[in-house]
């Protein structure tokens, strides 16, 4: 009969073999260490936030105005545009021969110095690459457009604004189409490549001299610029889109953010469609990079819906939502699915429904925003 003296023997014998390998194992694999609080990190995710972006942004009136009231959506920011006193827009100018002072939009800082936010705090300026008129290689031409862009930075800063919406859509002229800038401004195509590299160092130095720690949130990016496009969206050729943003990364400040909006998502459906996404802009896109450790560093992942998307096809009915591309459980869903594989954040486009004054937008739209929201913070 074995006694419990004895079971105790044994174990001190057992334990006092198994202790040296136990403390060779803590010095040689320290990253066991490494592991744990890699899952720890993993247990206080970031905050995910949603953006609002209207067909037509609300100007600094329109936000002085509507403010407090929006501030009961559950929206944690919103894109605006900046119009001069005689009401020019800005972002419609901003890329082309018309050069602006802050100076004319002094009514724009002091609508939003006099707005208390509290909840909405991650407020972008919109600009574009519109009229796009500029040759690239014209050094005159484009210190204007810098120019216009410094003060873009100036006005986004002292308005409080996290940042600006780069909207990269070519609206007018095709100024990253490789085959329409031959056309408009023959040059030889490597040395359109090293052109744009040097623009995009230039236009990022000439932001950050005013703002460093900028965010910009883009339409598009690495992603259109490559030979084939994500089916049944096809943006059109935005080659030279890739060099202007390897000139952007390359000279970017350690502190500023670049955000793939991933205008693809509008009409996206399930979640391995958000899946699939992301791992493009975390994995894939280093690959089209030139400094995959500085994209590593600089860019996050980000998803654009559409509320009254394919309005051509489907109509936004008010009443009958099955009528619309997305129902108001569609919404929700897909929301949900936007939030938990973006980095931060997740931007929704509207069209006919007003998000500001709540006109031709039905409560059970409202709803669905909500409990997306309060879902994506409980995940």
């Amino acid at each position: 009969m074995i006694h419990f003296k004895q079971i105790a023997t044994g174990m001190q014998y057992i334990f006092r073999l198994l202790c040296p390998l136990l403390w060779i194992n803590v010095l040689l694999f320290p990253a066991f260490g490494v592991a744990q609080t890699s899952r720890c990190e993993k247990q206080n995710p970031v905050e995910k936030k949603l953006i609002e972006w209207s067909a037509v942004e609300p100007d600094s009136r329109t936000v002085r105005k509507l403010a407090n009231q929006f501030e009961q959506t559950p929206f944690d920011g919103f894109v605006f545009r900046a119009t001069t006193r005689t009401g020019e827009q800005m972002m419609w100018h901003i890329w082309g021969d018309r050069k602006y002072e802050l100076e004319e939009f002094g009514q724009v800082i002091d609508d939003f110095q006099a707005t208390k936010f509290v909840n909405l705090t991650d407020r972008f300026l919109r600009v574009n690459v519109t009229p796009g008129s500029v040759d690239w290689f014209n050094d005159d031409a484009w210190k204007i457009v810098l120019h216009n862009f410094q003060v873009a930075a100036q006005l986004a800063k002292q308005t409080g604004s996290i940042g600006i919406l780069f909207d990269t859509e070519q609206y007018n002229i095709r100024l990253f189409d490789s085959e329409e800038m031959q056309k408009v401004f023959p040059h030889h195509s490597q040395d359109y490549r090293t052109k744009l590299r040097q623009r995009g160092c230039e236009w990022i130095q000439a932001i950050n001299a005013e703002y460093p720690d900028i965010s910009i949130l883009m339409t598009f990016g690495y992603r259109a610029a490559q030979d084939s496009e994500i089916k049944n969206f096809r943006v059109g050729n935005y080659e030279l889109l890739a060099p202007f943003l390897d000139g952007i990364l390359s000279a970017c400040d350690e502190r500023t953010k670049i955000i793939d909006g991933w205008e693809y998502a509008y009409g996206y459906q399930r979640e391995c469609e958000f899946r699939d996404a992301r791992r493009v802009m975390k994995h894939q896109a280093k690959n089209w990079a030139a400094d995959r450790c500085r994209y590593e560093k600089h860019a996050q992942a980000s998803f654009g819906l559409w509320t009254d998307y394919s309005l051509r096809d489907y109509g936004w009915d008010l009443t009958e939502h099955s009528k619309n591309f997305h129902t108001p459980l569609d919404f929700e869903s897909r929301l949900r699915f936007a939030m938990q594989h973006s980095d931060r954040y997740v931007w929704v486009y509207s069209g006919v429904p007003n998000w500001w004054t709540g006109e031709r937008l039905p409560t059970e739209y409202i709803d669905a925003l909500t409990n997306a929201k309060t879902a994506a913070q409980v995940e």
